[in-house]
This record gives C-alpha cells, sequence and structure tokens, in this order.
C-alpha cells in the first residue's frame, strides 16, 4: 500500500492575510498539519505546495526528509476561482494506490486523525473525509426578504409553530476540511472526494476550527493554549 498526501496552502489570503504562516500558539499555523502528516507515518510521499515565496521559504527551512517535497505551484492553481481539486488533479500520480488532501487551516487536527480516517477506507469505498456537527440547527434558519423580512428557511415554520427547542430538531454535519482520503484510481475518475460510496470519519467541533479570519485563528489559540 502506497500513500501520497498533498498538503496546498495559498499565499493571497485576503481575509487574514498570511494566514499560513501566522503564529499560531508559538509556530507557524501551516507547521500543525505539516507535523500531523508527517507523524502518522501513513505516507510514502507528501507534497507542500504553494504560490508565495515565503510560505515555500518557511517550510523548506525547517523541514529535511525526503519523504517532504516542497514545491512551487502554478499560478493558475492559486487564483482566485481555482479549486483545491484541480491541485489534486494536477499532482496525481499512479504510482501510489491512495491520493490523500489535507488543508493547512485546520490545524486542530493530529496524526491520530489520519490513522483512524485511513482504516475507515476499505476497497469497497472511494473516498474518506472528515465532518463534524453543525453549530446550528439547519431547520432553524430564517430567510431576510425585502424590507428585512423575516420568514421561516425551513417547510416546517418552525418559529411560527413555537417548534424551536434545538434538541428537537435532527443533527445535521458538514465537512470540516481537515482531510480526504481516496483510492487514486478512484479519483482519476470522479475528480471529487463526495463520488461513490463516501465513508465520514467525525471530529469533534473543538478540533474542526476552519481558519479563515482572524476570529477563527484567535479560537484555534484559545483552544490550543487552553488544551480545549
Amino acid at each position: 500500500m502506497k500513500r501520497i498526501c498533498i498538503i496546498p496552502a495559498r499565499g493571497g489570503s485576503k481575509r487574514l492575510p498570511g494566514k499560513n504562516i501566522k503564529i499560531l500558539n508559538g509556530k507557524p499555523m501551516v507547521f500543525y498539519t505539516i507535523d500531523a502528516v508527517l507523524r502518522s507515518g501513513l505516507f510514502d510521499k507528501v507534497i507542500f505546495t504553494s504560490d508565495g515565496d515565503d510560505i515555500l521559504e518557511k517550510v523548506s527551512s525547517n523541514y529535511m526528509t525526503p519523504v517532504l517535497e516542497i514545491q512551487k505551484r502554478p499560478e493558475e492553481l492559486a487564483s482566485d476561482t481555482s479549486k483545491v481539486i484541480d491541485t489534486v488533479m494536477y499532482y496525481l500520480d499512479e504510482e501510489y494506490d491512495q491520493t490523500w488532501l489535507t488543508l493547512p487551516t485546520s490545524p486542530l487536527k493530529t496524526e491520530e486523525d489520519f490513522i483512524q480516517a485511513s482504516a475507515l477506507l476499505t476497497e469497497d469505498d472511494d473516498s474518506v473525509l472528515s465532518f463534524t456537527e453543525m453549530e446550528f440547527p439547519p431547520t432553524l434558519g430564517l430567510v431576510v426578504k425585502s424590507n428585512n423580512i423575516l420568514e421561516d428557511y425551513d417547510q416546517s415554520n418552525p418559529w411560527q409553530n413555537g417548534n424551536t427547542r434545538s434538541q428537537d430538531h435532527p443533527t445535521i454535519y458538514r465537512p470540516n476540511g481537515a482531510l480526504y482520503g481516496a483510492w487514486t484510481e478512484k479519483i482519476k475518475k470522479n475528480k471529487n472526494y463526495y463520488v461513490g460510496q463516501t465513508k465520514g470519519y467525525f471530529m469533534p467541533r473543538n478540533r474542526s476550527i476552519d481558519v479563515d479570519t482572524q476570529f477563527e485563528f484567535d479560537m484555534a489559540e484559545f483552544l490550543m493554549r487552553n488544551k480545549l
């Protein structure tokens, strides 16, 4: 069994400039993902790719292992409209049985998450990805109409009929962006980690922070410092 893992880190974050190498609880945020991937011992090759020279320099000056390859990402794969799956397809290598993807914006994942998720991916499956609970029941959502008129989002009209206790609504889950794995032949065919028989690897909400703004960054740092 041979596995490859791809870690893409864009350099052009607009909502939180420089977030991938912003110091999070003592070290650049991207280091948490690299460390978790390498410590898992699962991967025969790890490709770290970025369009940002400062990010590439930071990683190359701190990691020296034959498993980790550091590559400059082509500009067309780092634009505002490019998709992460395009980067996966660019680096796809059929020499490897499984192709994994993990994002540095999810710094609270651990090596155990990779190990346990990989155990779920059997030959009968296409892929596995991490997920967590949604913070608020979608059935209790609201729609804002013109003139700030509020309406129930769900057709059951919970706010109109008084069915507003969150525990009375179904638990809905969402991908948390921490990790994705698939058989290489399946990802080559599907070009999507959500196509086919997809297994879910559950991660609790306190380790499912996806850093996109200063708020999520501060939340991740708070959780790390307080070991929550």
